[in-house]
């Protein structure tokens, strides 16, 4: 067992010493096998990191096994289910829904504890650098917009984070500084038992101070002169500039008739539109109905793409779960692509798909530019498709997001036996047009928006709504991108 990762289980009995442990060593080894192999079983993302990232997930996962030897309270052995969860470093392989009995005991008592952690320092990750983003004030020093967040519990923040993988979930991979990151590092499974964090500052002018904080203290951030309420689901027509700007901030199938009612507003205005413009920028996902809908309501031919989808042919996940998905076809066939076969995947599904423009589409043949950053799940689809698509009216601007995405099947749902925790694994890989392993994280973007600190400066400075049309065409870089092609 790691140094920290014991230093964690040590501390986690005295704090939860008056919490009974109510299992047996004997279930506990029980719930945590079938969970560790359950997810390497199934997640075919695991092997392709190995070779991709230098992350051995399967073996970060077996090793924590040795902690319940440690363990002393539920509440300790639940942390522990999470870790083994956030070491396959999957944001869709976590605890799943509403929890029952002893599960869900534990995990409000998880989520008490972490109400009580307060702080949070605005910042993004900028060239190997976590760089702030949003100025505030600490121990009557200010920490301007630029500064750089170098150290985090006396040590360099990157080696801090190299060594607490496992310690939340929302990890990502810089391919370029071989390295992970993730800008909410410091609120993790240890942090928010912790009275104080000691955190550590470069100033854009060199000067470096590091500072120890209370956890449970909210950030004292300077006001800014913007805002941002506005920020909605919403379909607005720019005259002057002759565009249709589509912001979505959810996939949401609450939204689709919205939309499509927004949208058909300017069925008539098509022919003269100069361009289009969806903003996915920090959707989270959800259904993929959502995206595909609303391509449905924008486009003026069938729009086909390519689609091939590979699993790890595991009977974990039958063939009556896929055909219920509509899979049937190219199921349980081994993948001889010199890049995958040796990786054991089998293809679920190759061919070409389809979206059809829907009966009330607007029929718009121009450039429809989609903006993306920090989106996930089926919002990572909606680029993914973007990107493959055969026709080339649909073009990405934006930011990678060190994430696996693509096109895939819903988590596949299990409990554990003893526990009854719920949990989710993703059972599948898009594997389309793939050449090179970082084809695998369907992550590419066509026009791509370099990081500049004044475009932050900007933001917090604009007097007025940073949702508008007048700071997105002065300010925002994406739509001044967009509006200069």
């Amino acid at each position: 067992m790691t140094r920290y990762l014991l230093v964690f289980f040590l501390f986690g009995q005295s704090a939860f010493a008056q919490q009974p442990l109510t299992l047996t060593k004997s279930q506990m080894y029980a719930d945590f096998d079938t969970l560790a192999e359950t997810i390497i079983r199934v997640s075919p993302h695991i092997p392709v990191k190995k070779d991709l990232w230098q992350y051995d997930a399967a073996a970060a996962i077996r090793e924590k096994r040795t902690a319940i030897d440690t363990i002393s309270s539920d509440l300790s052995f639940f942390i522990l289910l999470q870790r083994v969860l956030n070491a396959n470093m999957d944001m869709h392989t976590s605890t799943n829904g509403k929890q029952t009995g002893w599960a869900d005991i534990q995990m409000n008592r998880y989520a008490s504890a972490r109400n009580k952690f307060k702080f949070s320092v605005g910042n993004s990750y900028i060239d190997g650098k976590y760089i702030i983003t949003t100025p505030f004030v600490i121990a009557g020093d200010t920490v301007p917009i630029g500064a750089e967040i170098t150290q985090f519990d006396n040590q360099p923040v990157d080696d801090y984070v190299a060594t607490h993988l496992d310690s939340r979930s929302g990890f990502k991979y810089d391919p370029e500084h071989k390295k992970f990151y993730f800008t909410g590092f410091f609120k993790n499974l240890e942090t928010i038992f912790s009275d104080t964090l000691c955190i550590g500052f470069t100033n854009p002018n060199g000067a470096a101070k590091q500072y120890k904080i209370p956890a449970t203290a909210f950030t004292n951030y300077l006001n800014a002169n913007s805002e941002s309420g506005h920020d909605t689901t919403r379909v607005e027509y720019w005259s002057r500039e002759k565009v249709l700007f589509i912001r979505v901030t959810a996939m949401r199938e609450a939204f689709i008739p919205f939309l499509k009612a927004e949208i058909g507003k300017y069925r008539d205005r098509a022919a003269g539109l100069a361009k289009i413009i969806i903003d996915f920028r920090g959707n989270p996902g959800g259904s993929d109905t959502t995206w595909t809908s609303l391509y449905a309501e924008l486009i003026s031919q069938p729009l086909s793409f390519q689609q091939k989808i590979d699993d790890l042919n595991q009977p974990a996940i039958t063939d009556q779960w896929y055909a219920e998905r509509g899979y049937t076809a190219a199921r349980r066939r081994k993948d001889n692509n010199p890049l995958l076969k040796n990786y054991s995947f089998y293809t679920v599904t190759d061919k070409v798909q389809t979206i059809d423009p829907s009966p009330t589409s607007i029929r718009f043949g121009g450039r429809i530019y989609i903006l993306t950053e920090d989106h996930f799940s089926a919002a990572g689809s909606a680029i993914s498709v973007a990107n493959s698509s055969m026709t080339d009216n649909l073009v990405t601007v934006g930011r990678k997001t060190g994430y696996f995405l693509g096109i895939g099947f819903s988590p596949v749902n299990f409990r554990l036996p003893f526990s009854e925790l719920a949990y989710r694994v993703a059972p599948s890989i898009e594997v389309t047009h793939a050449t090179r392993l970082t084809d695998l994280m369907q992550d590419k973007i066509q026009i791509e928006i370099p990081y500049d600190v004044s475009d932050y400066i900007n933001r917090f400075n604009y007097k007025g709504d940073i949702s508008s049309k007048a700071f997105l065409l002065q300010y925002d870089p994406f739509v001044k991108k967009v509006m200069s092609l």
